[in-house]
């Protein structure tokens, strides 16, 4: 299954552009995209069923940090981490009761968490 993000984030700074590393933190919203598979599930009659499941987007966030360093004034390495939480649905997990808002349904919220390590080249101008 194939899965792509597409986010929009801000992300901060916390050293001056003359120093050798500089850390930073980053957060963002966007959407991720799961990509359709196809499958086959078994024979039927002596036949093979293939099916496909559709891929889908959904809303997700992406948060993340990370530190670039710059041996020379204008090309640096950069190391970053991000979790990018993706909402998928929700179980019905039981009832819960209130004396001032009453009865009502609640769920479980099932996630895609995605995890990534990843480093580059940064060039500065």
């Amino acid at each position: 299954m194939g899965v792509s993000s597409y986010h929009g984030y801000f992300a901060y700074n916390f050293a001056q552009t003359t120093v050798t590393s500089v850390p930073f933190i980053y957060g963002g919203l966007g959407a991720t995209n799961f990509s359709s598979v196809d499958t086959t599930t078994g024979t039927v009659g002596g036949s093979v069923t293939t099916r496909t499941i559709p891929g889908e987007s959904q809303f997700s966030t992406t948060w993340g940090g990370g530190v670039k360093f710059f041996p020379a004034p204008h090309i640096g390495i950069r190391v970053v981490g991000s979790f990018t939480p993706t909402y998928i649905k929700s179980d019905a997990a039981g009832w819960w009761c209130d004396p001032y808002w009453g009865c009502y349904l609640v769920g479980n919220a099932q996630y895609s968490n995605q995890l990534s390590l990843s480093g580059g080249v940064t060039l500065r101008f």
